[in-house]
């Protein structure tokens, strides 16, 4: 996480110190700050350029204490500046420690990047993509697994004389497993062998890791329709780790006639090489598992189109790599199987249909788990089939099936899984993680996202754009690499909610508590506050008591809770948690009251989310407001929440604020300034709909009025 904890730091930096009217004048510190805030610029310019493998060990250990430092420092400014505007009369004392803390961060960060000059010069990296790992069929797995990388040993004969016939003949134990893709497939081989176009066209398999990608085009390849169509046949398998040159030579010797080896490295001379054995030939390559834009455009050059109806079939986890290289519309999306679909797999691996009753429940208990993904039904129907058949023992991969599939990262479906996450470009891996704070199956709205990404400070900043519209950038871009699923559109076709697999949520579960990211409480064993670890953000799926909370994660940047607390208790939580940025939470009423005067001590506090559930005939709420000159979204909702004018003070004194949703605005206060950043109100009263009001703030986009005549106030759209 170097990259989130670098920016995060960077944009501390900016915000308090480095404006054109700086919020905290340093005077004599000017100087070191600015020297603290070009370092991290540059450590964020290594991560986002590097070429350096994310295996590497040395590189690993960097970014590690790239991560440690930066957090530790910003964490160690935050306390300082809470102190600055909480208590004016320390500014000397908490100006002097600020010079240490920048004074030690600059030091650190200098060493950091001498470090990483030093890894570059010994390991010699070159620029452009490092490259190995291509494979032949022969050399995929033994077994089947859909969707997954080679794992397993080469088989000789196919590695060294590949001859379409050899192919054909060869099938695959697996093969009967493959289900629910008939009609893609039939798709597929009507693309494939269509007559009408002659031109040479590339077809494209696009959907996540384990999801059937390989099977499915392997069963294309090896069907007697295609076989007897195409004269020549060649695969192969690229990993994210790829040379142009042993590519090159494996595809001459899937369609030569000789057993010769091609070991020249001579790229143009292998690419004219491949060119001349492909000429006036109607063939297919299927190229599998391709990671990079780049490594197609190295070789696409290499086949010749002689309008005989040659094709090229591509399989990828990244839409954006399969649209680049399809041509026109041939671009197949995977998806997850149907419960039915899932329980016909389970069967095959079992080689039955009928089980006892009470394993039949336990096993299609297992199959609805593993969420339409097809490795994930594989890989835990093995487990059970080796099992010894008891309901205790059954039961017990029941409760687990998330431990048994990505359980240890070295097993083969773990491998698969994580391969998407490490090849995450580092600016979107906390986007990633970030989705372990949801709960399982939870539908999460977009808008919302881009918002708490934004407040969480992992987001790079970029002129002349605002931070949602990066945010939804980042997340197109997960959606595009098969990670995030949408799954609501809006009227425009715009993305309004979108989710994730369940496996893909444990997935972030494990690396965000690795990197000390997430806390969920509720999903731990372990009581939470006997461990001294200090989470970046807490997710609470279920009630507890707050107290514990605040003797371990005070330092702790966002709250989430999907369970509703006392608001003395919230209030409590406060007092103690004076870095939060993000408050995203559902409150009960007490008393008639609901009174959050701990909200004052929150002075980082950029996205405060509150919903009441009042049980009382409360009507209405008393909120004390802080200046908090960071909040950019302040959304509260409840059945009786009014905002009169004695509130509406403080909004005007945030000027970062773009988004504010209240229950029932019947008072803005007065309008004293021009308001630059607000763009959404809602529920706003009819009557404050002034000429006046429109001129203040200028940026609004959306407005929405609230209007009694059958209208449902506790509409919560704008609950973002």
């Amino acid at each position: 996480m170097a990259y989130a904890a670098v920016t995060s730091l960077k944009g501390t930096l900016h915000l308090h110190f480095l404006q054109s009217q700086p919020r905290l004048p340093l005077q004599d510190n000017q100087e070191i700050v600015n020297s603290l805030h070009e370092n991290l610029g540059f450590l964020q310019e290594i991560l986002e350029k590097s070429d350096i493998a994310y295996n590497n060990s040395a590189m690993k250990d960097l970014e590690a204490q790239m991560r440690d430092v930066a957090f530790e420092a910003e964490e160690r400014i935050e306390v300082e500046l809470s102190s600055i505007y909480l208590q004016p009369s320390s500014i000397e004392a908490c100006l002097l420690r600020l010079h240490g803390i920048f004074t030690q961060a600059v030091k650190q960060t200098n060493y950091l990047k001498k470090k990483f000059i030093k890894i570059k010069t010994e390991k010699q990296i070159a620029k452009g993509p490092s490259i190995t790992g291509v494979s032949l069929l022969g050399r995929m797995r033994q077994g089947g697994l859909l969707g997954s990388t080679s794992l397993q040993p080469a088989d000789p004969e196919r590695e060294n004389n590949i001859t379409v016939s050899k192919f054909s003949k060869s099938a695959s134990k697996f093969e009967n497993r493959m289900v629910g893709c008939d009609k893609l497939f039939k798709t597929i081989l009507d693309k494939l062998t269509q007559q009408s176009a002659e031109q040479l066209q590339v077809v494209s398999i696009v959907g996540m890791g384990g999801i059937g990608k390989t099977t499915l085009a392997e069963k294309v390849y090896k069907d007697p329709s295609i076989t007897s169509h195409f004269y020549k046949q060649a695969w192969v398998t690229i990993s994210q780790e790829y040379t142009v040159g042993k590519m090159l030579g494996c595809l001459i010797g899937c369609v030569s006639e000789s057993s010769d080896k091609q070991s020249s490295n001579d790229q143009g001379r292998l690419a004219e090489t491949l060119r001349k054995r492909l000429k006036d030939q109607r063939y297919l390559i299927v190229i599998d598992d391709i990671w990079s834009k780049e490594a197609w455009d190295s070789v696409q050059r290499c086949f010749p189109d002689d309008n005989n109806g040659s094709r090229i079939l591509l399989t990828s986890r990244l839409r954006e790599v399969a649209e680049y290289a399809s041509s026109g519309n041939s671009t197949i999306n995977l998806s997850f199987l149907d419960a039915n679909e899932s329980w016909n797999l389970y069967c095959n691996v079992f080689g039955q249909t009928k089980f006892l009753s009470v394993f039949e429940q336990i096993g299609r208990e297992i199959v609805k788990k593993c969420n339409g993904l097809p490795l994930a039904v594989i890989v835990i129907a093995s487990l059970l089939a080796k099992t010894e058949v008891t309901v205790e023992k059954w039961s017990s991969v029941a409760e687990n099936v998330s431990r048994y599939v990505i359980g240890d990262s070295n097993d083969a479906c773990s491998r698969i899984l994580y391969l998407s996450y490490n090849q995450l470009p580092h600016h979107l891996k906390a986007c990633f993680l970030y989705f372990g704070v949801f709960l399982e199956d939870y539908e999460i709205n977009v808008k919302k996202l881009a918002r708490l990404w934004a407040a969480e400070g992992f987001l790079r900043a970029e002129d002349h754009r605002n931070m949602e519209e990066v945010a939804i950038e980042c997340l197109q871009d997960l959606v595009g690499r098969s990670l995030v699923f949408v799954s609501k559109q809006s009227y425009n076709g715009k993305m309004k909610t979108v989710r994730i697999h369940d496996l893909l949520r444990d997935l972030c579960l494990r690396e965000a508590r690795h990197e000390n990211l997430l806390n969920v409480i509720g999903d731990e064993k372990l009581p939470f506050y006997k461990k001294k670890i200090s989470c970046h953000w807490i997710s609470a799926t279920s009630g507890f008591d707050l107290l514990p909370l605040t003797k371990c994660f005070h330092k702790s940047h966002s709250f989430h809770s999907f369970y509703s607390y006392y608001s003395v208790s919230v209030e409590h939580l406060f007092s103690h948690f004076k870095l939060l940025r993000v408050v995203d939470i559902v409150c009960k009423s007490y008393h008639g009251y609901g009174v959050l005067y701990g909200l004052a001590n929150l002075i980082h506090l950029m996205y405060l989310a509150l919903r009441y559930s009042t049980y009382a005939s409360t009507q209405y709420f008393d909120l004390e407001l802080f200046e908090h000159l960071n909040m950019q979204s302040f959304i509260v909702r409840g059945a009786d929440a009014t905002f009169h004018s004695f509130e509406a003070s403080g909004i005007w004194k945030m000027p970062l604020l773009s988004n504010i949703c209240i229950g029932h605005i019947v008072s803005l206060g007065t309008l004293s300034v021009v308001h630059r950043n607000l763009e959404i109100i809602s529920w706003l009263d009819p009557m404050l709909c002034t000429k006046d009001l429109f001129t203040r703030i200028p940026k609004l986009k959306k407005k929405k009025l609230e209007i009694y005549n059958g209208y449902n106030r506790n509409n919560l759209d704008c609950f973002l």
